[in-house]
C-alpha cells in the first residue's frame, strides 16, 4: 500500500524552466555568452548544477553559481509557479493519509520552495545540500533512501514521481515505483521505455493510483 510519494521539484510540482533560463540568461550576459533558449533549458533541467552549467554555456565556473544566485531570488519569485493542480493534489493526498516529500537535484529546494508557498505541504524537503548534509546528486539513490528512512516507510510502499530521465533512473536505483510525469522534455512512451512503473499528464492522477493501490 502507498504510504510516502517523493517528489522531483523542477518540472514535476512547478514550471521552473523560464526562471532558470532568464538567471542563466544573466550569466550569459554578464559573460559575453551566447543566449541560452528554452529548449536548451528543457534538455537539462533534471541535472546537477555543474552539468546544467557545462550543458547551457559549455563551461562550469564557481564563480558563476555566484552570479546566477545575484537574480534567482527575484526571478525565481516572480517566474517559477506551481502547476494548477499541485496544491489540490497535496491537500487531497495529505487527507488520505499519505505522506509528502521532495528529492531535488537543488542545494536547497526549500528556498525554491518556500518562494512558491508549497514547502508547507511537504514532510520533509530533500536536495544535495539539505537537510542530510552533503550528499550525492540523483540518479544516485542516497537522496530516496535518506527519506525513506527518515519517514520510516519500506520501498515497497513509496512512490517516486518525476518529469526525466534522472528521475527514472533513480527510482530504478532506488528500488521503489517510479512515476513519470509528462511536464518535461519527455513522452510517456519514453518515460516507460525508461523504466517508468506508470505514467501521468497531470499530478492529480496520483489520486486514483493511491485509491486503486489501496483497495
Amino acid at each position: 500500500m502507498i504510504e510516502l510519494i517523493i517528489f522531483d521539484h523542477d518540472m514535476t510540482i512547478v514550471d521552473s524552466s523560464y526562471a532558470i533560463m532568464a538567471c542563466f540568461n544573466y550569466v550569459a550576459e554578464h559573460e559575453g555568452l551566447p543566449k541560452v533558449s528554452h529548449e536548451l533549458t528543457m534538455k537539462y533541467i533534471a541535472t546537477p548544477i555543474p552539468e546544467f552549467c557545462r550543458g547551457l554555456l559549455g563551461d562550469y565556473r564557481p564563480e558563476w553559481l555566484k552570479l546566477y544566485r545575484e537574480v534567482s531570488d527575484e526571478l525565481e519569485r516572480k517566474l517559477i509557479k506551481p502547476f494548477d493542480d499541485t496544491v489540490p493534489t497535496l491537500i487531497k493526498l495529505r487527507e488520505l493519509k499519505i505522506k509528502v516529500a521532495v528529492a531535488s537535484n537543488r542545494e536547497r529546494p526549500s528556498v525554491a520552495l518556500n518562494r512558491t508557498g508549497l514547502a508547507k505541504y511537504f514532510d520533509v524537503i530533500a536536495g544535495a545540500h539539505e537537510p542530510y548534509g552533503k550528499i550525492p546528486y540523483k540518479p544516485d539513490p542516497t537522496m530516496i533512501n535518506a527519506l525513506l528512512k527518515d519517514l520510516k516507510v519500506s520501498k515497497e510502499n513509496a512512490l517516486y514521481v518525476g518529469d526525466s530521465d534522472v528521475d527514472i533512473q533513480t527510482a530504478l536505483n532506488a528500488d521503489v515505483r517510479g512515476v513519470g510525469i509528462t511536464k518535461g522534455n519527455f513522452t510517456a512512451e519514453k518515460l516507460k521505455e525508461l523504466g517508468a512503473w506508470k505514467t501521468i499528464d497531470e499530478l492529480s492522477e496520483l489520486i486514483e493510483i493511491v485509491k486503486k493501490d489501496a483497495a
